[in-house]
């Protein structure tokens, strides 16, 4: 197996920090992990961490880059975007969520978690919820444009109505209180927000 070339060692040491960060704050909360935990962790120094990463702050919001601008997300509103049909249209954008849920709710909880508590990271939720508003906004505007919307909901209010059901962390919260498996839930989710929207 050849080794890395030195150009990768920045990344890969990242990488691998932001791993051992995810796994330490999922684990034992953003505010009880110390920086040189992490580096304990990762197997580097803390002021490593601090250099290539941003300590616990850039790690929290690198997390989010990661989890907002995950691929899955822009093939997913391709998907949306090239469908005429608002049944399938609000499907794939639930089957977005699952695959949110599935890949990134760890990071989603602890930015929540620590966003009340933190003004850095209060910010960096700011960031996750305003990404999330503007991706949304482009399926609901296709949803107006194919006239895909129920009498009285525009595509602004279509927008509130599917992050008043999903918002960011809607599977999970909603998955905790009904007490059901996320798949169940997400089918609940997908006909409360479709019988809100759709015409």
């Amino acid at each position: 197996m050849s080794r890395p070339l030195r150009k990768d060692y920045p990344e890969l040491t990242r990488r691998a920090v932001q791993e051992a960060a995810r796994r330490l704050f999922g684990e034992r909360g953003f505010f009880q992990v110390k920086v040189d935990e992490i580096a304990a962790a990762s197997r580097v120094s803390p002021a490593t961490v601090y250099a290539q990463c941003g300590g616990k702050h850039g790690l929290l919001r690198s997390l989010m880059d990661a989890w907002t601008t995950d691929i899955q997300i822009g093939e997913n509103e391709q998907d949306i975007l090239a469908s005429d049909d608002p049944a399938i249209v609000l499907r794939t954008l639930a089957e977005g969520y699952m695959f949110m849920h599935g890949k990134w709710s760890d990071v989603i909880t602890i930015v929540l978690d620590v966003a009340p508590h933190d003004k850095e990271a209060a910010a960096i939720l700011a960031t996750a919820q305003e990404r999330h508003r503007r991706s949304l906004a482009k399926t609901c505007r296709h949803l107006a444009d194919m006239d895909g919307l129920r009498e009285g909901v525009d595509a602004s209010t279509a927008a509130r109505l599917i992050t008043y059901f999903y918002g960011i962390d809607g599977l999970a919260r909603a998955q905790r209180i009904l007490g059901w498996p996320i798949a169940r839930t997400n089918e609940w989710l997908l006909d409360q927000t479709s019988a809100a929207v759709l015409r």
